[in-house]
């Protein structure tokens, strides 16, 4: 965060908006509601100073830091628009990272726009994710045609947000295993670091969760103390990981990207959001069920 101005008090809708303005950055009060209402800002403090009413509701002191730090940001930004749910990674970090600034009902309710966004972006965009994860795992001898078939599986899946998962994992598979299309057996290959190898069935029984957690997020499904539970086991497991991941990603091969920490504080962002999600799926339950169908999958292609 920025270091100006040095001492933050609590403050008012209003006093935020001063804050913004004193940066160039035309709000009005109905931009910090939105804010609050998104994620972005935990509800303001209820003050009863009289008898028969209150004062205005405040924002405590590291809330109205976070809105002129996420108004900054926004000045940094190469976009002539910054959306409301590109800003969410940036929250959430702050949670995963410091109990001390964003609380949990708000953190709930930033999840809840991470979960209803994800997924959300242009043609090019999903044309390039496709292209990556397909470059990541497809054998030099897989063909032309097998290639664009799983790009145009993930493609669809990520555009309709009901992605195909049999479909997709078969089209993996075929691209790592291109033999297949002549007959003969498959042979199940690990991509990435040598001590922890991921499969293509492994890979979308893992978009497969995300996907669950987030349309449970979507909702607001998930309870205050479960967040807090799994937050300290995502901790515990970053911590951890990034003890390896340096290792990791010079092991990798075509997947080292996904073992490198970002440059770009945004996409470091992500990853921590990622990987919490993922922590979720386990904590409700959702992980060993999602798994378990994929080793299914795997199988019933074998036999």
């Amino acid at each position: 965060m920025t270091d100006q101005p040095g001492e933050w008090s609590a403050g008012t809708a209003e006093d935020l908006v001063v804050d913004a303005r004193a940066l160039g950055i035309k709000v009005s009060p109905r931009t910090v509601t939105d804010y609050v209402e998104v994620g972005l800002l935990a509800p303001p403090l209820y003050r009863k100073t009289t008898q028969r009413g209150s004062d205005r509701r405040i924002y405590p002191p590291d809330q109205r830091r976070l809105f002129y730090e996420l108004n900054a940001a926004k000045l940094r930004s190469p976009l002539a628009r910054v959306p409301h749910r590109t800003m969410i990674p940036v929250v959430l970090y702050v949670w995963c990272m410091n109990d001390a600034v964003v609380p949990d009902v708000q953190a709930r309710r930033a999840l809840r726009t991470w979960a209803q966004s994800v997924g959300i972006g242009s043609g090019p965009r999903r044309r390039s994710t496709a292209h990556k994860v397909v470059t990541q795992f497809a054998d030099p001898a897989a063909t032309t045609g097998q290639r664009r078939l799983a790009e145009q599986w993930i493609r669809d899946g990520e555009e309709s947000r009901r992605p195909d998962f049999d479909n997709i994992a078969d089209a993996l598979s075929t691209i790592a295993s291109p033999w297949r299309a002549r007959g003969l057996p498959e042979i199940v290959r690990g991509f990435g670091p040598a001590v922890a190898p991921i499969t293509t069935d492994q890979a979308v029984a893992m978009w497969e969760l995300q996907l669950q957690v987030n349309e449970i997020l979507g909702f607001e499904g998930v309870s205050e103390d479960l967040l807090r539970r799994a937050r300290e086991e995502h901790r515990d497991n970053w911590q951890g990981y990034q003890g390896v991941r340096a290792d990791w990603a010079s092991q990798a091969g075509t997947m080292a990207s996904i073992f490198e920490l970002p440059a770009d504080q945004e996409q470091a962002a992500r990853q921590q959001v990622n990987g919490f999600v993922t922590v979720l799926g386990n904590t409700l339950g959702l992980a060993r069920p999602t798994f378990t169908r994929a080793q299914a999958r795997a199988r019933a292609r074998i036999h």
